[in-house]
């Protein structure tokens, strides 16, 4: 049985003390599935993330995966279609630049905010957030920034006050 996770939600930031959507979330107009390999008992996952066409069989991706790898905010992915009409990703085909990172506060409730605290300790990194939940965030990085803001994660981890990951195992081709 396969398992589909859709991010329905627009990436955003924090600026000048209010939200703010990425330009490429607005203007978003698929979703591009790509396969997630869970390892468990060999069923196949898929990760829709939110993109805008830039041609027949390509798009950019405009949302920051929480399971992939290797996939990130700003990538240029060619594009086939399945039978059911699925757009979905066969390569990244350009790379965005940006490293992708996630959160997790193992213990949040409900109502819990340092996912937005998180998010304004960030903004003056120019770091974009897909958040699933109080529990879970995906953070997209520019390359000039990811170091500064790995260090920032691994200190808080250290402290005990989130657990992350990155989600980039190789440093980005830019053209």
């Amino acid at each position: 049985m396969s398992e589909f996770e859709e991010h329905p939600s627009r990436v955003a930031t924090w600026r000048d003390g209010r939200f703010v959507v990425l330009p490429d979330a607005v203007d978003e107009d698929c979703t591009v599935w790509f396969p997630v390999d869970r390892g468990r008992d060999h069923a196949i996952a898929w990760e829709g993330l939110l993109a805008r066409r830039t041609g027949p069989d390509r798009a950019v991706v405009c949302a920051v995966p929480f399971w992939l790898y290797d996939v990130n905010l700003g990538d240029e992915v060619v594009l086939r279609q399945r039978p059911d009409g699925a757009d979905v990703a066969d390569a990244v085909v350009r790379d965005g630049g940006n490293y992708t990172f996630r959160v997790a506060f193992s213990d949040a409730r409900d109502d819990d905010d340092r996912w937005r605290r998180l998010m304004v300790d960030l903004a003056t990194w120019d770091c974009w957030f897909d958040v699933r939940g109080p529990a879970y965030v995906a953070i997209s990085v520019p390359a000039a920034h990811a170091q500064a803001v790995a260090d920032l994660l691994a200190a808080r981890e250290a402290a005990g006050e989130l657990v992350y990951e990155t989600g980039r195992s190789t440093p980005p081709t830019l053209h």
